[in-house]
C-alpha cells in the first residue's frame, strides 16, 4: 500500500472527527436552549410576579392555584426537552458542510468506499483524486460556534416581559426575596384567626391640652387615610388587641434601616395563662420622631398609619426690662415667658462676680448665691410677660454685683435659659453710718471667708472712739459682742453662724424694733405668694392668711410706736394725699382669701402683689424726721412746683383738644359736641393757651430766681422745662398745635425729673430720706400705688381684680363641678375630665 495515501487520509480523518465532536456540542447547545427559552420565560414570570408580591396579595388558596397553573404551563413549555436527543455523527456532518457553505455532502466522500470499480485502475484513481481534492477541502473547514436563534420560537417577546419583571421585582422585594418566592407555598387550610376586637388611638400629653385621635371606629373614616396624622411629641400609641395571638406591631422611623418590633404590655396573672388569654393586649409606643406604624395578622397587613410628630421646642424666658428697685429695696423682675405648651416653673438663679482686687484668689463664699422661684403669666402658652417682687436686701450678698440667669421648665422636662444679665442687688438703705459699717463687712466676710482678718480689723477701727461718734451703750455692746466672735471663729460654720448676728446688730441699730416686724411680714406674704403659685389646700391658705394678718397689725403697731416716738415729722407734700388705714388692708385679705377660695389663685397672687406694693409705697411715704436744713420755705416751693406740673397737664389736655378741633372739617359735628367751633372761636382758645403757657413759663422762672436765693444752684432739668415751654409759647403763637404738645410733654417730663432732683437735693446728698436716683419718687404715686394727678394722668393699667358678681359666679361654678364630682353614676371619661379641673382649680 502507498504510504502516501495512508498519511493524509489518517491527518484528514483525525481532523474530521475533532470537527464532529465540536459540531456536535453546538448543535446540542442549539437543541437544547431553544427547548429550555419557553420554560425560562415561564420560571421568570413566576419569580417576578412573586418578589412583586402578587402571592401576598391574593388569598391564601389563590397561592396553591397559581403554584398549579405555573407548573401547568412550564410542562407545556418544557416538552421539547424531554425529546432533546444527542446528535448523530451525520447530524454534524451536515452542520459543519451547511455552515461551510458545501453542496452535495462532500465530507462523506473521505469515509465513503469504491463500490463499482474497485478492481479498475482507472476508477481507483479517479476516485483516490476525488478524495484528495475533498481532503484538501476539508483543512479549510472550521466549526462554527452554537447559534440557537431562540428568538423564532419566541415570537411575541414574552422573554423581555419576564426580564422587566424580574428586575422590578427584585428591587421591590428589598431583601425578602426567599419569602416571595414561598410565599405562594402558603397551606390554604391554616388560616389566621381574625381578631375579634381591635382598637387603636392616640392619647397626647395632658399639658397639651389637645383630645385624643381615635384611629378606629367611626371617628377614624373622617380622616383622611392618605394624609400623615399630625401628633404632638410625647404622644402615647395605645393599640389594643383581643383574640389574635399572632397579632404583630412595628415602628419604622425616618432614620431607621429596620422597623422595631412593639411588644406587648403584659397584663393579668402570670400563674393562670388561661385567663390572660381572655384578656386584652395592649401595645404601647411613645412617639418621639416622624415614622410609620403598621399592624399585621400574622401575614396579613391589618393598618398602616404615617406619624408626623411635632418637636416640643423648650421654654424661652428673657428679661423684658431691667430689674427695678422699689422704695422698699425690693427688687421687681419683668420678664417675658413663651413656650408652646405652657411653663410649670421659674427660677432665677444668681452667679458671684469674681474680684479684681484679689488676682488668681479663688473666694470661699459662705453661703449660697440667691435663688429663688419666679411667678408665673396667669395663663400660659404664648408669650405673656410677668412680674416678681423679691425683696433680697437682708441676703448676705446684697449690694454685690452678680449675674442674674432666669430659668424656666414645661411640662416635658425641658429647660430655657436666658442669657446672664449683669446686676447690682439691692440693699436695704441704712441712714446711720455706723449700720452701714457693719452691713458691708457682713456682705465681705460671706462673699468670701478668707476676708476674715480684714473684718475683724475693720471692726475694731469702727469700736475706737464711742463717745466721740456717738454709738449707743446697746450698739456698742452688740458690736463687741460680735467682734469677740470673730476673734473665737476657728472654721467657715462658725463664721456663717455670725451672719444673722451682724445683721440683726445692723437693723438695732438703724430701725429698733421696726426692721424685724417688717421683716416677719415680708416673709408671711411671701409664704401665702408661694402657697397660691404651689396650689395649696384652701386650709393652708386660710393659715397663712392669718399669719400674714398677725404679721400685718404687729407691722402697724410698731409704725405708730416709731411715729410717737418722733413727733417732729415732717408734712406730707400734698394735703389732699389718700391714706391707707388698717381696716382696708384687712379688706384685701380677706379678698384674697375669698379669691383662692373659688378658685381664682392668678387673681388672688395678683391681689397680694398690689397689696405688697401699697405697703411698700405706705413705707416710702410714711413721715420721717425733718431733715438739717429743710424749712417750710422749700416746702413752700416743692408744693409751687407741684401745682405747676399739674397746671402743665392741664395745658397738654386742651392743646390735644384744639388739635382735635381744629382737624375736624368744616359742617361736620364732632362726636359728643353739639355745634361745630367756628373759626374764630378756635383762634381765641390758641391765644388762651399761648398766653397759659407764657404764664406758667413766668412763673417757672421766678421759682428758679427763689431756688438760686436760698442756695439750692442751678437744676437742670428745670431749665430744660422753662426752654421748652418757651418753645411751646411760640409754636401756639404760630398755630401749630401738634409740635407744640410734643413740646409740653417734654416740659413736663423735665418738670418731673426737676421735681426728684430737688427733692433728692433738699433730702441730702446721700439720697436718703423721701426720694433716691434708683427708685420712683414718693410724688409719683399715693400709698394706695396710684399715680397723683399732679403728675399726670392715669394710664389705667392697674390689676383688674374681679368684682362681687364674678367672685359669686365662680363659686357657683366651683360648687356645680364638685356636685357633679361626686355622682358616681356618671360617665368614667367626664369623671376624669372633672378631676382635673379640680385639681387645677
Amino acid at each position: 500500500m502507498d504510504p502516501e495515501p495512508y498519511g493524509w487520509r489518517f491527518f484528514v480523518k483525525a481532523r474530521l472527527d475533532r470537527i464532529v465532536r465540536q459540531s456536535r456540542w453546538a448543535l446540542y447547545v442549539e437543541r437544547f436552549w431553544r427547548a429550555f427559552l419557553p420554560l425560562l420565560v415561564v420560571i421568570g414570570f413566576y419569580v417576578g410576579l412573586s418578589w412583586l408580591g402578587l402571592f401576598l396579595a391574593l388569598p391564601a388558596w389563590a397561592g396553591p392555584l397559581g403554584i398549579i397553573v405555573f407548573l401547568g404551563v412550564a410542562a407545556w413549555a418544557a416538552k421539547d426537552l424531554f425529546r432533546l436527543r444527542w446528535p448523530t455523527r451525520g447530524d454534524a456532518l451536515a452542520r459543519v458542510e451547511k455552515s461551510s457553505g458545501f453542496q452535495h455532502r462532500p465530507l462523506t466522500a473521505l469515509e465513503d468506499e469504491l463500490s463499482v470499480g474497485a478492481g479498475d485502475p482507472e476508477s481507483q484513481a479517479i476516485w483516490a483524486l476525488h478524495q484528495r481534492r475533498t481532503a484538501e477541502a476539508v483543512a479549510a473547514v472550521r466549526a462554527q460556534p452554537p447559534s440557537p436563534q431562540a428568538f423564532r420560537r419566541d415570537p411575541w417577546a414574552l422573554r423581555v416581559l419576564a426580564a422587566s419583571l424580574v428586575v422590578i421585582g427584585f428591587y421591590a422585594a428589598h431583601g425578602d426575596y426567599g419569602g416571595r418566592l414561598v410565599s405562594a407555598f402558603q397551606n390554604p387550610f391554616t388560616t389566621v384567626e381574625p381578631p375579634s376586637r381591635l382598637d387603636a388611638w392616640v392619647t397626647p400629653p395632658l399639658y397639651t391640652s389637645e383630645p385624643p385621635i381615635y384611629l378606629t371606629g367611626e371617628s377614624a373614616q373622617l380622616r383622611d387615610p392618605s394624609a400623615p396624622i399630625s401628633v404632638p411629641e410625647g404622644a402615647i400609641l395605645v393599640v389594643r388587641s383581643q383574640g389574635a395571638p399572632g397579632l404583630t406591631m412595628t415602628f419604622a422611623g425616618v432614620d431607621d434601616a429596620e422597623p422595631a418590633l412593639i411588644e406587648p404590655v403584659e397584663t393579668g396573672d402570670p400563674a393562670d395563662p388561661d385567663l390572660t388569654k381572655l384578656l386584652p393586649v395592649e401595645r404601647r409606643l411613645e412617639l418621639q420622631t416622624t415614622g410609620v406604624v403598621e399592624v399585621a395578622n400574622g401575614d396579613d397587613p391589618l393598618m398602616s398609619f404615617v406619624f408626623a410628630v411635632r418637636p416640643d421646642d423648650a421654654p424661652e424666658i428673657r428679661l423684658v426690662d431691667d430689674p427695678e428697685p422699689q422704695l422698699s429695696g425690693a427688687l421687681k423682675f419683668s420678664y417675658l415667658v413663651n413656650d408652646d405648651y405652657g411653663v410649670v416653673s421659674a427660677e432665677a438663679a444668681i452667679a458671684p462676680l469674681p474680684n479684681p482686687d484679689h488676682g488668681d484668689r479663688v473666694p470661699r463664699p459662705l453661703v449660697e448665691a440667691p435663688q429663688f422661684p419666679l411667678s408665673l403669666p396667669p395663663r400660659a402658652g404664648t408669650a405673656k410677660t410677668a412680674e416678681t417682687i423679691r425683696d433680697l436686701t437682708s441676703h448676705p450678698w446684697a449690694g454685690s454685683e452678680v449675674d442674674l440667669t432666669l430659668m424656666a421648665r414645661d411640662q416635658a422636662g425641658q429647660e430655657g435659659r436666658s442669657p446672664a444679665y449683669r446686676i447690682t442687688l439691692p440693699q436695704r438703705r441704712f441712714a446711720k453710718p455706723l449700720a452701714r459699717a457693719v452691713v458691708e463687712q457682713r456682705r465681705n466676710l460671706a462673699l468670701d471667708a478668707q476676708n476674715h482678718a480684714q473684718v475683724i480689723t475693720a471692726m475694731d477701727a469702727l469700736m475706737l472712739a464711742p463717745e466721740l461718734f456717738g454709738i449707743k451703750p446697746r450698739n456698742y455692746l452688740g458690736m463687741r459682742f460680735a467682734y469677740g466672735h470673730l476673734i473665737a471663729a476657728r472654721s467657715d460654720e462658725e463664721l456663717k453662724d455670725l451672719l444673722p448676728l451682724l445683721w440683726d446688730l445692723a437693723l438695732s441699730i438703724e430701725d429698733g424694733d421696726l426692721s424685724a416686724a417688717e421683716r416677719k411680714l415680708r416673709d408671711a406674704q411671701e409664704a401665702l405668694r408661694k402657697a397660691l403659685e404651689e396650689g395649696a389646700s384652701d386650709e393652708e391658705i386660710a393659715k397663712l392668711t392669718q399669719e400674714l394678718r398677725e404679721a400685718l397689725n404687729e407691722y402697724m403697731q410698731a409704725l405708730a410706736e416709731q411715729m410717737r416716738q418722733n413727733p417732729q415729722v415732717m408734712q406730707p407734700f400734698d394735703s389732699n394725699q389718700q391714706t391707707i388705714d388698717q381696716q382696708d388692708l384687712s379688706e384685701m385679705l380677706d379678698k384674697i382669701e375669698e379669691l383662692a377660695r373659688t378658685g381664682s389663685r392668678d387673681a388672688a397672687r395678683e391681689l397680694l402683689a398690689q397689696m405688697q406694693q401699697m405697703l411698700e409705697n405706705l413705707q416710702a411715704g410714711r413721715p420721717q424726721m425733718m431733715p438739717e436744713g429743710m424749712t417750710s420755705e422749700m416746702m413752700e416751693m416743692l408744693n409751687q412746683l407741684g401745682e405747676m406740673i399739674q397746671k402743665q397737664q392741664q395745658l397738654m389736655d386742651q392743646t390735644h383738644k384744639f388739635n382735635q378741633d381744629q382737624q375736624q372739617p368744616g359742617g361736620q359735628q364732632q362726636q359728643g359736641q353739639q355745634q361745630q367751633l367756628t373759626q374764630e372761636q378756635l383762634e381765641q382758645m390758641l391765644k388762651q393757651l399761648q398766653e397759659g403757657q407764657g404764664d406758667l413759663a413766668q412763673q417757672l422762672q421766678q421759682l428758679m430766681d427763689q431756688l438760686g436765693q436760698n442756695g439750692m444752684g442751678q437744676n437742670e432739668a428745670l431749665g430744660e422745662a422753662g426752654e421748652s415751654m418757651g418753645q411751646a409759647q411760640d409754636s401756639l403763637g404760630q398755630g401749630q398745635g401738634q409740635q407744640a404738645l410734643g413740646q409740653q410733654g417734654n416740659a413736663l417730663d423735665a418738670l418731673r425729673r426737676g421735681a426728684q432732683g430737688l427733692t433728692e437735693q433738699m433730702m441730702g446728698q446721700q439720697g436718703e430720706g423721701m426720694g433716691s436716683p434708683g427708685g420712683p419718687s414718693p410724688m409719683d404715686e399715693d400709698p394706695l400705688g396710684r399715680p397723683r394727678r399732679t403728675e399726670g394722668p392715669d394710664p389705667n393699667n392697674r390689676v383688674q381684680i374681679p368684682d362681687e358678681i364674678d367672685v359669686q359666679r365662680a363659686r357657683r361654678i366651683l360648687e356645680e363641678l364638685r356636685r357633679r364630682f361626686s355622682d358616681p353614676s356618671r360617665p368614667r371619661l367626664e369623671l376624669e375630665y372633672l378631676e382635673r379641673l379640680l385639681k387645677r382649680y
